[in-house]
């Protein structure tokens, strides 16, 4: 073990490893679907560890490391980066959080549809969030995540810094689409919500006698449950559309 342990390829080799995997974990920690709560941190530190010796190899060579804060300071660059490159793509994922706040604010559904919190009552919501994340699993988000990952190891060898001036159009843009592709995945549920308030108003002009809440609240949520029984694929299938391009196209 001693003899291992003076080995100097190896010296050389465990900063590398020590840096890709704490760029590795941090980026776990803020990626869509493998942030969830429910998952053990022992498979969240295993699915970690089993990429790192593979990302490893296109890490370069580590700065020389004589101190341990000099350790600290590389340790907490890699950090912020993969927290970074996870964030970025979490902001595209949140559109799906977005367009269900959306639809439940539009179609009597607020009981029922919700952002993602695993431990509120909204099982339209968490029913959606976790079938968009069966998605992305099934049209290659893992693959997509080691290629995303070792173009930032070439691209930004261990131990640099993310630069925010170049970071942070990048942020602000993903911002902006996010909310657009929130609006058009939830558009037919607005427009429909609207339409069907404006045909509910002009019936309750026509026959004010005629207990129109009581018909129309019991016809809305039918409508609605209806309309996202059929549309759920369509919009599952445009948000991880959105997200996959987002790594494939945008990233690191």
């Amino acid at each position: 073990m001693t003899a291992l342990l003076a080995d100097a390829r190896l010296q050389a080799m465990l900063p590398v490893l020590l840096l890709t995997y704490c760029r590795v974990q941090s980026c776990l920690l803020a990626m869509p679907g493998f942030s969830l709560r429910i998952l053990p941190v022992r498979l969240r530190v295993a699915i970690a560890m089993s990429m790192t010796p593979l990302l490893a190899e296109h890490a370069g060579l580590a700065p020389p490391i004589r101190t341990m804060t000099g350790l600290a300071l590389l340790a907490g660059a890699e950090i912020v980066t993969g927290l970074i490159l996870g964030g970025l793509v979490r902001l595209m994922a949140l559109s799906l959080d977005i367009a269900a706040a959306a639809i439940a604010a539009t179609t009597s559904l607020s009981q029922l549809v919700g952002g993602v919190n695993e431990f509120a009552p909204h099982p339209i919501g968490n029913l959606l969030s976790l079938a968009g994340l069966a998605l992305l699993m099934a049209l290659g988000m893992p693959a997509l995540l080691c290629d995303l990952l070792r173009e930032s190891l070439v691209l930004r060898p261990v131990g640099s810094w993310p630069q925010v001036a170049e970071l942070l159009p990048t942020a602000l843009g993903l911002i902006g689409r996010s909310f657009v592709v929130a609006l058009v995945l939830a558009a037919p549920f607005i427009l429909g919500g609207y339409l069907f308030q404006i045909l509910t108003g002009m019936a309750s002009k026509a026959m004010p006698a005629l207990p129109m809440m009581l018909i129309a609240a019991p016809a809305a949520i039918l409508l609605a449950l209806v309309a996202l029984t059929l549309l759920t694929p369509a919009i599952l299938s445009g948000w991880a559309r959105a997200v996959l391009d987002v790594m494939q196209s945008d990233l690191p």
